[in-house]
């Protein structure tokens, strides 16, 4: 990841999942509004919209964003 941390996951599903339970905003929500919210976030920090609609979608805007990296 951009931030130098790693995250372990066999699906676009269990990628959000982890993400959002090392969350210190958002390890409370469900899956979908922690998408919702970081998207929010990573908007208003970065001008570019992360999709929320599905986890695959929501992994490939991060990569494509460069959140995510190798």
């Amino acid at each position: 990841m951009a931030d130098g941390g790693r995250i372990a996951a066999s699906d676009p599903s269990e990628f959000v999942r982890v993400l959002r339970e090392g969350s210190w905003f958002d390890s409370e929500c469900t899956d979908g509004e922690y998408m919702v919210n970081f998207s929010g976030r990573y908007r208003e920090l970065h001008g570019v919209t992360v999709r929320t609609d599905a986890p695959e979608h929501f992994m490939d805007d991060l990569k494509k964003y460069g959140y995510i990296t190798g």
